[in-house]
C-alpha cells in the first residue's frame, strides 16, 4: 500500500518538534537536596516533608531541604548533616531546613529556621568554607557563625525560664547575633541574647536553662571529630558530584547530537522533496502540453479525412491524389498512435516512480523515527541506571551509618553508665 503524497509535509513539523523535545534537558526534575540522616531518636519526634503530612521520625530517616523536624517533651534528635556536621534537637523543639546544599562548591549553604525550642549545631564544611552561607534564623534574630559549635534557644513569652527572645551559647568558634537593631559577637563559653525588642547583647553568664542532655559528653566530642574529617569529606563529595554531573552532561550531549542529526536529516529530506516536486511539476506540465498537442493533431487528422472524403465524393480530387493523401494521413495517424503510446508510458512511469519514491521515503522516515525512539529509550535507561547506582550507593552509606549509629548508641550507653552525675548550672548574673 502506497503512502499518501502529503505524508512528509504533514510529519515534518512533528519531526522538528521531536528533535526540540529531545534537545531539552528532560532528565526529570532534580530531587530536593539532602540535608542529613537521623542517627538518634530519643522519645517522641516527627518529620514533616515540605507539602506533606507529619510522620514519626526514626533512625536512618533522610532529612531533606524543606523538611520540618519536631521533638516532644521527652524527645531528643541527632542528625548527621551532609557536610559532615552535627545537629541536636533538644526537647520541645521545632526546626525547619529552610535551604540546604552540600556539594562541596562555593554555593553550598545551610539555612536552618528554629521555630521553637533549642538547637545545638556543630557545623561541618559549610561553616568552615562557606560561613556566610550558614545561619540559624529565629523570629527575632539571625545567628551567623565562624567555624562553630553553638546552641540556640528560643524562649517564648510568659516562660518561667527567662526573658522572651533568642539566646545563643558558643562552645567553640564564634557566632554573631544580628537583628534590625544591631549585632553582638559571642565567643567560646559565652552566651548572647536578642530580646523581642532592642539590641542584641552578650550576657554576663550562661543562663540556667542551658542544661546538659543525656548524650552531652558524646556531643562535646563531635567538634574535634568533625574538624578532623571535613576536608576529606568535602573533597569526596565534590568528586562524586563532579562525576555524576559529567555523566549526565555527556548523556544529554549525546541525545542532543542525535536529535540534531535527525532534525538535519528531516530538513534535507524536506529540501529533496521540494526539489522532486518541482521536477515532477515540470514533467507533468510537459506531459500536459504533449497531450494537448497530440489531441489537436488527432482532430486535425480527423478533419483532413472528412474533407478528403467530401472532395472525393464531389469529384473535386482524382483517385490518385486521394490515395496519396490517404497514405500521408495514415502515416500521420501511425506517428500519432506511437506518440500516444509514449505519453501513456510516461504517465505510467511518473505515477509508479512517484509512488515508489514516496514508499521509500515513508519507510526511511519510519526507520529514522524508530531509531530516535530507541535512542531516547536508551538515554532513559542510562538515566535509570545512574539513579539506581546512586540509590545503591545511598543504601550502602545508610548501612554504614546504621553500623556507626549502633556503635554510637552503645558508646553513649557505656558513657551514661560510667559517668558521674553533672553538677547543677549556676544561676545567671544580672
Amino acid at each position: 500500500m502506497t503512502a499518501p503524497r502529503h505524508f512528509l509535509s504533514a510529519i515534518f513539523p512533528l519531526l522538528v518538534l521531536m528533535a526540540a523535545l529531545a534537545c531539552a534537558p528532560a532528565f526529570g526534575q532534580a530531587p530536593r537536596n539532602q540535608a542529613g540522616v537521623v542517627v538518634l531518636v530519643d522519645g517522641t519526634a516527627t518529620i514533616t516533608p515540605e507539602g506533606g503530612a507529619a510522620r514519626p521520625l526514626k533512625v536512618g530517616d533522610v532529612v531533606n531541604e524543606g523538611d520540618e523536624l519536631a521533638s516532644a517533651r521527652d524527645g531528643e534528635v541527632h542528625v548527621r548533616t551532609q557536610d559532615s556536621g552535627f545537629l541536636v534537637l533538644r526537647p520541645n523543639t521545632r526546626m525547619k531546613v529552610a535551604s540546604y546544599k552540600a556539594d562541596g562548591g562555593a554555593d553550598d549553604r545551610g539555612i536552618l529556621q528554629l521555630l521553637s525550642g533549642g538547637l545545638r549545631s556543630v557545623s561541618g564544611w559549610i561553616g568552615k568554607f562557606n560561613a556566610r552561607n550558614y545561619a540559624v534564623k529565629t523570629q527575632t534574630a539571625t545567628i551567623g557563625i565562624r567555624g562553630t559549635d553553638h546552641e540556640t534557644i528560643v524562649i517564648p513569652e510568659g516562660s518561667s525560664e527567662g526573658e522572651a527572645g533568642t539566646y545563643d551559647r558558643v562552645y567553640a568558634g564564634k557566632t554573631v547575633i544580628t537583628s534590625a537593631d544591631g549585632q553582638a559577637e559571642v565567643l567560646p563559653d559565652q552566651a548572647g541574647f536578642q530580646p523581642r525588642k532592642g539590641k542584641p547583647r552578650r550576657l554576663a553568664s550562661i543562663p540556667r536553662f542551658y542544661r546538659p542532655g543525656p548524650h552531652e559528653d558524646e556531643i562535646n566530642r563531635k567538634h574535634a571529630e568533625i574538624q578532623n574529617v571535613i576536608d576529606q569529606r568535602r573533597e569526596e563529595r565534590r568528586k562524586a558530584i563532579a562525576e555524576k554531573r559529567a555523566e549526565l552532561q555527556a548523556e544529554r550531549a549525546r541525545v542532543k547530537d542525535v536529535a540534531k542529526g535527525n532534525a538535519d536529516a528531516a530538513k534535507d529530506q524536506r529540501r529533496a522533496l521540494l526539489g522532486e516536486r518541482a521536477e515532477n511539476k515540470a514533467k507533468r506540465e510537459k506531459l500536459k502540453a504533449d497531450i494537448e498537442a497530440a489531441s489537436a493533431q488527432r482532430k486535425e487528422i480527423q478533419e483532413a479525412r472528412r474533407k478528403l472524403d467530401d472532395d472525393f465524393k464531389g469529384g473535386r480530387i482524382s483517385v490518385q491524389d486521394t490515395r496519396r493523401q490517404r497514405r500521408e494521413l495514415n502515416a500521420k495517424q501511425k506517428a500519432l498512435a506511437a506518440q500516444w503510446e509514449d505519453i501513456k508510458q510516461r504517465r505510467k512511469d511518473m505515477n509508479e516512480s512517484g509512488d515508489a519514491a514516496l514508499d521509500a521515503r515513508f519507510e526511511a522516515e519510519q526507520a529514522r523515527q524508530k531509531a530516535l525512539h530507541d535512542q531516547v529509550l536508551e538515554a532513559r535507561e542510562k538515566r535509570k541506571a545512574l539513579e539506581g547506582e546512586r540509590e545503591s550507593a545511598a543504601k550502602e552509606i545508610r548501612g554504614m551509618q546504621q553500623e556507626e549509629n549502633k556503635r554510637y548508641r552503645e558508646e553513649l550507653k557505656k558513657d551514661r553508665e560510667s559517668a558521674p552525675p553533672s553538677p547543677p548550672a549556676e544561676p545567671p548574673k544580672q
